[in-house]
């Protein structure tokens, strides 16, 4: 049954403490793990303590636990037993494994190898949890034909296997099965049934508390995210049929109902966010959850607690998002060691929660957006090759709305409409010099910035008619430095480029007094969000006196 047998070494023998106890002791000791049992607040926690309680036994070699749970179809299709799987849908995982070999004290703690999955049906363990029987075999011979591993039988000297199923109100929830090196009596089987009932009503408990732990999480970051009920949805940012949309919403088309990673690029404002809803919109998990998270709103010392959770604490993004999709915007802000755990997710499907030794499989789909030039950052060494040529698998630019200003007076119109609906104000209309002005303008924030405009003119209207104030003139983009007229070609470093963009948030403050939010406030004086001015503000050392 071992999944890596041991090679035996002459004379090599284990420090075993414990030794076989006495019925007395026995029932005291299960007494003393159903206690324990109840204290846990995690499957890993149940799990292990379960799993090592038996193992400290000197006549148990081998203690181990398997879950049904679903099938990920990339599992199934490279299983081993594919082809003799009678159900693709469902199958037994290890969850749990300790013991000890006799042979030179190696310690069996792998949850992966030839055993740790099993398909109902196979094997003894997939037959107990088909039938939903236990199973005891007090002489066990390496010769029976549902032994899987007789080397390993006659290497440890097993002679008895107790299988139980993990049964909860008439659902089969796994297997939990001992290998013993002595004979073990009914009354053995009575105290492993007892463990067992308890242990699967543990797991039950626990799973229900995870799942509404999820949903809970879940809310928590919808209920961040959500925006205020003046600003219009935001699919109204894919609203025009400019060449450049038309190329846009193709895209979406061809790649939503994938599950290749997207990477989103715009200047701030132009409609990230919006891509991102209508790829989960038309996509095979838009049924699940949409997790938005802002890397530039996350604080740098929670990015693993945030996104992997914590065990008996809080779920984390990833598990939130499990079975929909999962869009980080501002990537760019990822710190290194966290690109090193996403790309781990990303290839294994598989995440541990901090505090777990266990590893949670979990289908995602993921998307990421940056207003950045991602592969200028891996030149500079600020973001990982391997995790930039993952995310950029299909790369989906957003055009500013000043390469395409044919989309300006329908997109403005669909915010007009919802302005009028938001307000109750169905008599809005636009002035008569407002659509020749919307179009005059560079329109540097984009669609955000130009929702904004129309919304604060459709309050302080008092005739009916949305007039615009002053606009500004249309500053070059803010990732972009303006470059002098005479500049033969000029080409900045990554250093220079950095030090340009200090300068230029520390220019805004001083310009707007030290204020971030707010619509003089700094951050729309630059076309960001004022998450990420206050991210970059931090990352460059600026202090209020640089204001």
């Amino acid at each position: 049954m071992h999944d890596h047998p041991a090679s035996p070494r002459t004379g090599a023998t284990p420090d075993l403490s414990a030794g076989t106890p006495t019925p007395e002791q026995d029932m005291g000791q299960t007494r003393a793990l159903l206690l324990e049992m109840a204290r846990c607040q995690s499957l890993d926690q149940i799990f292990r303590l379960v799993a090592e309680t038996f193992a400290a036994r000197q006549d148990v070699a081998l203690c181990r636990i398997w879950l049904l749970e679903q099938t990920e179809p990339s599992l199934c299709a490279s299983c081993r037993h594919f082809y003799d799987c009678r159900d693709h849908r469902q199958c037994l995982r290890l969850a749990a494994s300790t013991g000890r070999s006799r042979m030179d004290g190696h310690v069996w703690t792998a949850l992966d190898g030839e055993h740790s999955r099993f398909s109902l049906g196979l094997g003894k363990v997939g037959l107990i949890a088909q039938s939903g029987t236990a199973y005891h075999v007090d002489d066990v011979r390496p010769d029976m034909d549902w032994v899987t591993s007789p080397d390993w039988i006659r290497q440890e000297g097993i002679r008895t296997f107790l299988g139980q199923p993990l049964v909860h109100r008439g659902r089969v929830l796994g297997v939990f099965a001992v290998f013993s090196r002595e004979v073990q009596d009914a009354q053995a089987m009575d105290r492993l049934r007892m463990i067992a009932d308890y242990l699967a009503v543990s797991i039950a408990n626990a799973q229900a508390f995870e799942e509404l732990n999820r949903l809970k999480r879940q809310l928590e970051i919808e209920n961040a995210y959500l925006k205020n009920d003046a600003l219009p949805p935001a699919a109204l940012a894919l609203t025009g049929d400019s060449p450049c949309m038309r190329t846009l919403k193709e895209k979406i088309r061809q790649v939503a109902c994938t599950d290749v990673p997207v990477l989103i690029t715009g200047e701030a404002g132009s409609g990230k966010e919006a891509v991102a809803a209508e790829l989960h919109r038309q996509s095979f998990v838009a049924g699940g959850p949409l997790v938005r998270v802002n890397c530039a709103a996350i604080a740098p010392g929670s990015f693993e607690d945030e996104f992997f959770g914590h065990a008996g604490a809080r779920m984390g993004f990833l598990e939130a998002a499990s079975g929909g999709t999962l869009f980080l915007d501002a990537v760019d802000e990822l710190p290194l060691p966290l690109q090193a755990g996403l790309l781990r997710v990303l290839q294994d499907k598989e995440f541990r929660r901090g505090g777990e030794d266990n590893g949670h499989r979990i289908s995602v789909r993921l998307v990421a957006a940056t207003s950045r030039d991602l592969y200028e950052l891996v030149r500079a060494g600020h973001f990982r090759e391997d995790l930039y040529y993952r995310l950029n698998a299909f790369p989906i630019r957003i055009a500013p709305l000043r390469e395409r200003p044919e989309d300006i007076l329908p997109l403005a119109l669909a915010f007009l409409e919802h302005d009028r609906a938001h307000l109750q104000r169905p008599e809005l209309t636009f002035a008569e010099d407002v659509p020749g002005r919307l179009q005059a303008y560079a329109w540097p924030g984009n669609a955000r910035e130009l929702q904004e405009c129309l919304l604060r003119a459709a309050v302080t209207s008092t005739d009916g008619l949305l007039h615009l104030e002053a606009l500004p003139p249309s500053p070059a983009p803010a990732s972009l430095p303006a470059l002098p007229a005479d500049d033969n070609g000029i080409v900045f470093t990554e250093a220079e480029m950095q030090a340009l963009e200090r300068t230029n948030i520390a220019n805004a403050l001083q310009r707007c007094h030290g204020k971030i939010y707010g619509d003089d406030g700094a951050a729309a004086l630059l076309g960001i969000s004022p998450t990420t001015l206050c991210s970059r503000i931090k990352k460059f050392g600026l202090r209020k006196q640089d204001a």
